[in-house]
Order: C-alpha cells, then structure tokens, then sequence
C-alpha cells in the first residue's frame, strides 16, 4: 500500500469528491523508496524516521484532501474512542505519522527483522482447527494496523499458506520494493483488477488444497463500484465491498476477519469468525451477504475505536454511501 494522497483534479472540486479511491493518485517512486530502504538497513528506524519526516510534513501540508478526510474520520470516531484528545490540525499529523510508523513496520516485516516472538495471537484456534482439517477460508482485511504481520505468523505455521489479493493500479511501486525485498514466507501476494473465471477457478484449487485467500473488506471493488452493502459505521452508513463475502459464499468455506494493530510496541493479531462456510441457500443469499458486511463493519468499528489512529484511509470513506437497498437490488 502506498501513500493514499490526493486524485488529479482539484481537491476541491465536487469530480474529485466523488472520486473512486483507486482514481487517488499513487504518490512517491520506487527510486525514494529504496532511498528509504537503505536508510533503514543502515541507520535503523530512528534513520528511516528522519529521512521520512519532511516527506510526511510535505504531504500533510499540500494534500488538503487527505487531511480532510482525516479529520472527517477523526471527528467521527472521537464519539466512540473517548481517549482521542479534541480534533485539531496537530493530532491530524498524528494519524499521518501513525501511517509513516506502520511503512516502518512493514520494512522489517520484509526484512525479517520481526519474528513471531513479537507478536500476540489471539483466536488462533480458529485457524488451527482449519489447518488441521485440511480446509481452507477467507480472511476478510482492513487498512486498520498492519496486515503484513501475517508474514511474520506463517513462520510458525507452515501449514497456514495464504494468498492476498490486492489492486497493482494503486501501490504498484511498492509492491516493486515489496517484491525486491521482502523474506520468505508462506504469503504470497497476488495483483487482481477483475475477478473472472480464470481467477476464481485458481482460488477455489487453492482452498481445496487448505490454504487461505486474504481480501480487503474495507475498500469497494475497482471495475464494479455498485457490488456494495451499506453497512452503519462510526454512526453513518458507509459502503462496503460484498466481494469477500460472494466469494466465501460461492467457495463454501469459512470467512474470518484478521485485524492486526499495534498496543505499547506489541503487534496483536485477532481471528473472528464471520461465517463458518455452511452451504447457504440461494434465497438466503443476499440477507447473506448484508448480515456478514455488517457484522465485519461493526467489528472494526470495535477495533477501530481501540487504536484510532492506525486505520489508514485517507479519503472521503462516507461518500454517496447508498442508505436504501437500491444499490443492493442490483446485485440479486
């Protein structure tokens, strides 16, 4: 994932409002991010942080959509995250410094320089009873914390092998970097723009064989903007993908949210069960899918509430979110 910044048009203008998040325009090169690799391998983090400091001050202060939307958000999420101080423009930079912290996170995530010992796994047994069964699931993901610790996790569990799917048009630079540099493991990560048949034929063999599909459930699908549910989130409805869902539906597996965020230094990875793969009727189907969509956008919420300043979407989330079903009639 690359910095989420600013579209092309102005940010003031209602075309950049209306937006896709995927249209943002990705920012940075791959050429700065070996720079800050470098940093890193030879100075370290307190290296890496000076190095990123200015770059964050520099978009803090020219990506005035950006920092509207944290804002937005922060406003939002302050009604339920009672530790959150008053909305003002230096906690803003906050939660643009929290997004500078995790890239140095995922550094060492790919360097191996973040081991299993660091970190806290909650509800493993979910998995475990899977693994042990030979079955395999999908994880539905957030930009909330760091997803990437999973890297991490699969050192211990050779037999949970999971395959992320992920949009290449928005961070192809850094899955550049990712790909030069990331260490061993048994994640693979996967660019998808459109899931056709090929791709869903590809998925269903590797769930057969056990293994896991990760997938963001926090972003609406790129090609199809109107396979949407709209779910109440920090107290107004916002739309989420109905992609995780049709698909653990369509597979018959388990659906597990995975969150991963970051308390007094300690990654904590959380598994919870959204669906345990029964076979659902296909008139049961669409109250399927809303149910599930809802029951994740609550639970980050849950989670989002915890750690408010390490959910990293930086644009208008609650835009032209559907508060009818007409959205959702399209898809029957």
């Amino acid at each position: 994932m690359s910095f989420v910044a600013t579209s092309k048009a102005s940010p003031d203008s209602a075309v950049s409002q209306s937006r896709h998040w995927a249209d943002i325009a990705e920012t940075g090169t791959a050429i700065g991010m070996r720079i800050l690799v470098l940093a890193y391998r030879v100075g370290g983090s307190w290296l890496f942080k000076i190095c990123l400091f200015p770059v964050i001050c520099f978009y803090f202060l020219l990506r005035s959509d950006s920092r509207k939307a944290s804002i937005e958000y922060l406003h939002r999420v302050r009604t339920n995250a009672t530790q959150l101080p008053p909305v003002t423009l230096l906690l803003c930079f906050k939660h643009f410094w929290q997004f500078a912290l995790s890239l140095i996170d995922k550094f060492a995530i790919w360097m191996g320089k973040i081991s299993v010992d660091d970190v806290v796994v909650h509800n493993l047994e979910l998995v475990d009873k899977l693994v042990a069964n030979k079955q395999g699931g999908i994880f539905a993901i957030s930009h909330l914390g760091n997803f990437e610790v999973c890297h991490a996790l699969s050192q211990s569990h050779p037999g949970m092998k999971l395959t992320v799917l992920h949009h290449t048009k928005h961070a192809e630079k850094f899955n550049q970097v990712f790909e030069q540099y990331t260490s061993k493991s048994n994640v693979q990560m996967l660019q998808v723009t459109d899931m056709d048949a090929a791709l869903a034929m590809q998925l269903s063999e590797k769930v057969e064989r056990g293994e896991f599909i990760a997938i963001a459930a926090d972003r609406v699908p790129i090609n199809n903007p109107t396979a949407i549910v709209s779910c109440d989130f920090l107290g107004e409805p916002a739309n989420f993908p109905r992609g995780p869902y049709v698909l653990a539906n369509a597979l018959t597996v388990p659906i597990l949210m995975l969150v991963c965020i970051k308390q007094q230094g300690t990654y904590h990875v959380t598994f919870e069960e959204l669906s345990d793969g029964s076979k659902v009727a296909r008139s049961e189907r669409e109250a399927f899918i809303c149910n599930t969509a809802n029951k994740f956008a609550k639970r980050l919420e849950y989670y989002t509430c915890k750690a408010p300043l390490q959910w990293f979407n930086f644009y208008d989330f609650w835009h032209k979110a559907e508060t009818d079903t007409d959205a959702n009639k399209t898809q029957q």
